[in-house]
């Protein structure tokens, strides 16, 4: 897997391994584009939800953005990459109490070795997993019963660290999480706010072990228009890899103001770009016949920062092509920014990068639609649970008997109003008061705040 969202051999990848970077994250962002297309949204954002860290992306028209901008660690990359941001937000992320006595989590993790006090493993400070056993949020147990979870110690390690702020263990683990939330909350905004994207315009498609625990919460935080959560949420990245093709990114920087743009070196470099893409695919054993050529280009006002990726049509370069390359990038600057300057001749547009993206096509896995049900999810129901959603949402400050339900007996069409959690193999889905989770045709939960669905944005697509 590549961190452009491509694939490529054992033998090739020996020789750029510096591709390969973050290309986990990248296989997640991939799979859960393909899930929401497919369930009808073409505005996404993805949380990828795991252990010690959250990573999140913008889905634009289907497809995740791209970026030569990124850095893993405090180390620039300029290599194409999925764009994604990732924070310390994950289920061993610790909490603790900062020298100014406030409440901090993450980004400094328990790790899955000693792990959450809950494991009984060697733990000794509480994380954002104790946080969610002691409010109920998750069973107590994981993987279906696998793992067995000491909630007292949870308990207990909570109890210390609120009363060292002088609050009640269920007040303390609940700004645990509260606090999670916004950590996770800040990053969505630094892929849509920060680059100008409204974030109460995307749906959310939320996966991994702990990705869709505190979905609620950040639809009420960001606005969102409801969220869905793919079936086996943790299996996601996995199933990504399973459906991108083989991709190889060749870019050529030809900074150029679009009135003074050299159309012979323009054709050149493309041509130069091609040929580097069409070696790469027939040494990965695709035939020229089934292989394809994508060409785009990076354009900018004068005096931005960031520019903006549109493609370029077939055919050759010449003036009315390049035309119709500038007025597509209007069209997308408005799309991403709500604004152009296409009327405006003193801004002017320049030609930053050049680009062919070399892909050699595989067959993606079909979706599986699932009967329909006869729209009573009681037949789900495995019994209550005391959970706590919060102050002011519960009889009293130790929750609510929440009923529970079992994901893989739930059939589309069925709706599960708030209160209530729906738990599976390996994720949980607490639907706080207020909010209704429905089931769609694919297996997919969709999430609102009210009695509504979350409409999809889009028709459905194939790839």
């Amino acid at each position: 897997m590549k961190s452009n969202g491509g694939v490529l051999s054992a033998e090739e990848v020996v020789h750029q391994p510096i591709s390969t970077v973050l290309s986990g994250p990248a296989a997640g962002a991939l799979g859960a584009a393909l899930i929401a297309r497919r369930a009808g949204f073409d505005r996404v954002l993805t949380l990828d939800g795991g252990g010690t860290s959250t990573d999140v992306s913008v889905v634009l028209g289907g497809e995740p953005g791209l970026t030569t901008e990124g850095s893993i660690g405090r180390f620039p990359s300029k290599i194409p990459m999925i764009d994604i941001v990732t924070v310390g937000a994950g289920g061993g992320s610790v909490a603790w109490i900062s020298p100014e006595n406030t409440l901090k989590v993450g980004p400094r993790s328990a790790g899955a070795d000693p792990g959450p006090l809950c494991y009984g493993t060697g733990g000794t400070e509480p994380t954002v997993t104790d946080a969610h056993l002691v409010l109920g949020r998750i069973p107590p147990h994981l993987l279906g019963g696998r793992i067995p979870l000491d909630a007292a110690a949870a308990r207990e390690g909570i109890a210390k660290i609120g009363g060292q702020l002088g609050l009640g263990v269920e007040q303390a683990a609940a700004g645990i999480l509260e606090i999670s939330a916004w950590n996770q909350a800040n990053a969505l905004r630094q892929v849509t706010v920060q680059r100008g994207l409204d974030v109460r315009d995307f749906h959310m498609a939320a996966f991994g072990g702990s990705g869709a625990l505190l979905l609620c919460r950040l639809i009420d935080i960001l606005g969102l228009a409801g969220v869905i959560v793919p079936r086996d949420p943790g299996n996601v990245s996995a199933f990504g890899l399973l459906t991108v093709d083989v991709r190889n990114d060749y870019v050529r920087t030809a900074v150029s103001p679009h009135a003074d743009l050299d159309l012979d070196r323009v054709a050149a470099i493309y041509a130069e770009l091609t040929g580097q893409a069409a070696r790469a695919l027939d040494a990965e054993g695709f035939d020229r016949a089934v292989q394809r050529h994508d060409r785009s280009a990076d354009l900018r006002y004068a005096g931005q920062a960031y520019e903006v990726r549109v493609p370029l049509p077939d055919g050759p370069v010449d003036r009315a092509l390049t035309e119709r390359v500038a007025a597509a990038f209007h069209d997308a600057h408005r799309g991403m920014y709500g604004y152009d300057f296409r009327d405006d001749p003193a801004q002017h547009v320049e030609w930053v990068n050049l680009r062919v993206s070399g892909v050699g096509p595989i067959r993606r896995p079909e979706p599986v639609r699932e009967p329909p049900g006869d729209g009573d999810p009681s037949r789900a129901r495995t019994g209550t649970r005391r959970v706590y959603f919060g102050a002011g949402a519960g009889a009293d400050a130790t929750g609510i008997d929440t009923p529970v339900y079992l994901r893989p007996h739930l059939a589309p069409g069925d709706r599960v109003p708030g209160p209530a959690v729906i738990e599976e193999f390996g994720s949980t889905i607490p639907i706080h008061p207020g909010f209704t989770a429905v089931v769609d045709r694919f297996g997919n939960v969709l999430v609102a705040p009210g009695d509504r669905p979350a409409a999809p944005t889009g028709q459905e697509s194939r790839p």
